[in-house]
């Protein structure tokens, strides 16, 4: 993945010159948020209907309290999360970045329920009918929303022109080809006070050091695979008939109970998206292998395949200046 150096704020960031969304002359525009609970589905499979309920409704409260907060109005609330409209793009970034700061709050107060949620915002002119918005900006910010991760915020390049000069900050993550819309530039808003930040190659997780916590967010690919093969196991149990069958139901029961167990235990017990004071982090440096672990937990290992090696290092080194500071 392409990664160009945050901007604080983009004087002028690549791209936006070149084409607005939607293309055609400039016209007054809306910024367009989707945001949502990341690993709903799952979620509502361990816990059940009526918990996952109440957490989606919570959420959905704390994001149309931070849209009204921030001046836009909440086009329509989609189960587990939300699509709101802004007359401004700086609006619409803040009212996003509210949101995640609100959703890391409460993890700190219920870490054993935590959660996170992904967000897209977009700008252009969407068509208007009954309330409702349609059109080209509207199917961006949601392929935003879906492809972030937990705790991400996902914008595109005229969102970034907007809010240049608001000492917003933003990384440039490249072109990507999103579900029926072709290659489109991405950016991410830096919400966090970010000190250092690993990303796996493949993107499946971030280790985000800030000053005083470590945000360990998993990729959306990995709850699909988990998912996947949850149904897989599904799909092979409802064709044994018989004793073979019962146990076979059995042991999709039992599997289904340890795979988040095992996600969880993978990376530092409790899912994704989830801050651990750095007084309970650890990190070492060897032989071209990131190790980093939480206190009570195994920790995980990155090598070179995972990660950039120097990167890493500076990772290291970053946060053992902040525990010294720390101390101190």
């Amino acid at each position: 993945m392409d990664v160009r150096p945050s901007m604080d704020p983009p004087a002028v960031a690549p791209g936006v010159h070149r084409a607005r969304e939607g293309g055609g002359p400039e016209k007054p525009g809306q910024a367009i948020l989707f945001a949502d609970i990341r690993g709903f589905t799952s979620y509502t499979r361990e816990h059940g209907d009526e918990q996952a309920y109440r957490l989606a409704k919570a959420f959905t409260t704390l994001a149309e309290g931070r849209v009204a907060e921030h001046g836009g109005r909440v086009v329509k609330t989609l189960g587990d999360g939300i699509m709101a409209a802004f007359p401004a793009a700086p609006a619409g970034v803040l009212c996003a970045k509210g949101i995640q700061e609100e959703v890391a709050r409460r993890n700190v107060a219920h870490p054993d329920d935590a959660v996170t949620s992904g967000i897209g915002i977009a700008w252009g002119t969407p068509i208007e009918e009954d309330g409702d918005l349609f059109g080209f900006v509207v199917n961006l910010a949601q392929r935003l929303a879906d492809r972030a991760r937990g705790g991400q915020i996902l914008v595109s390049p005229s969102v970034v022109e907007r809010t240049a000069g608001e000492g917003i900050r933003y990384l440039y993550l490249g072109i990507h080809e999103l579900k029926g819309l072709g290659p489109q530039e991405i950016y991410e808003l830096i919400w966090r006070d970010e000190i250092a930040r690993i990303t796996t190659k493949e993107g499946r997780l971030n280790l985000v050091l800030t000053k005083d916590a470590l945000v360990v967010e998993l990729g959306k690919a990995v709850q699909e695979q988990v998912q996947l093969v949850r149904k897989l196991l599904s799909d092979r149990a409802g064709r044994r008939r018989g004793l073979r069958g019962f146990l076979t139901n059995q042991t999709v029961g039992f599997l289904e109970r340890r795979i988040p167990q095992m996600v969880d235990r993978a990376l530092f017990q409790a899912g994704f998206g989830l801050e651990h004071p750095l007084t309970d982090v650890t990190a070492s440096f060897s032989r071209n292998t990131l190790t980093v672990k939480i206190r009570g937990h195994r920790g995980i290992r990155l090598g070179p395949k995972d990660v950039d090696p120097w990167l890493a290092a500076e990772f290291v080194a970053k946060l053992s200046q902040l525990k010294a500071g720390l101390v101190q």
